[in-house]
């Protein structure tokens, strides 16, 4: 197998992400193969390879073995951790009825925007445009005052990475060990992927919360180890594929 890597063209890695995933990779004894475009190795590569670049080149790629990965951002199993409702619209509904503004939206469609709240109309600059008329989770909007990144590979949390807020607040492990067991009773779950997390504080009171669930095949490395990050992406890319982890290194009996 070959690992195809994204670069610029004075031949650098395209990202940061990149350049942890192929040192994970190196360090693993992988091959790596550079490339600038996707369009120079899309013939080439095969079910058993795996390619870093950005999520669209990515599901180009997939798309070209008929497959198309399922990671929910909000599983039934881990709802009763979100301390907050969800529901769905479109952004141009939300952008026409200012009584709707004063909620955090996300699009359906991966990384189609970043997702953000809406309070007034310039916070809608960046969502789209007349012609992309996408559908939306919303969310009311919280008071969180930290969030992490958990990394899950095999059913195992291998890694939690701060992002964003204020280091005085901490996470309650309990909350994050009774998410992660009812994240190994989805069925269907991702065998790499991210559970981030949140404290919030909703009257007056601390609480920890589950965020939302990324596939592992489109996450950004926040810190994590290369050589965990590595494994994670190929035990994704192994499981959509459906063939062999050639970087699981787990004893198994």
């Amino acid at each position: 197998m070959k690992i195809y890597a994204k670069i610029r063209k004075n031949g650098e890695y395209h990202s940061q992400n990149i350049s942890h995933a192929v040192f994970g990779f190196r360090e693993m004894g992988a091959e790596i193969v550079k490339y600038e475009v996707i369009d120079e190795i899309y013939n080439i590569v095969t079910a058993e390879d795996i390619v870093l670049d950005y999520i669209d080149q990515v599901q180009t790629i997939f798309s070209k073995f008929h497959v198309k990965p399922i990671c929910e951002d909000y599983p039934a199993q881990l709802k009763p951790f979100m301390g907050r409702n969800i529901w769905t619209d479109y952004i141009d509904s939300i952008n026409a009825n200012p009584e709707k503004w004063g909620v955090f939206v996300k699009p359906v469609r991966d990384k189609a925007f970043t997702g953000t709240v809406i309070n007034e109309p310039r916070d809608l600059i960046g969502c789209g445009s007349c012609y992309e008329n996408y559908e939306v989770l919303c969310t009311e909007v919280l008071d969180i005052k930290r969030e992490w990144r958990g990394f899950m590979l095999y059913d195992e949390l291998v890694d939690i990475r701060p992002y964003k807020g204020d280091y005085h607040y901490c996470y309650d492990p309990k909350v994050i060990d009774c998410v992660v067991a009812a994240f190994r009773t989805i069925s269907n779950r991702p065998m790499g992927c991210s559970i981030d997390f949140a404290v919030v504080v909703k009257d007056g009171k601390e609480q920890t919360i589950f965020l939302e669930m990324n596939d592992g095949y489109a996450l950004g490395n926040y810190g994590l180890n290369v050589l965990h990050y590595a494994k994670l992406i190929s035990a994704r890319w192994a499981q959509i594929l459906t063939r062999e982890d050639v970087f699981d290194f787990r004893v198994k009996f």
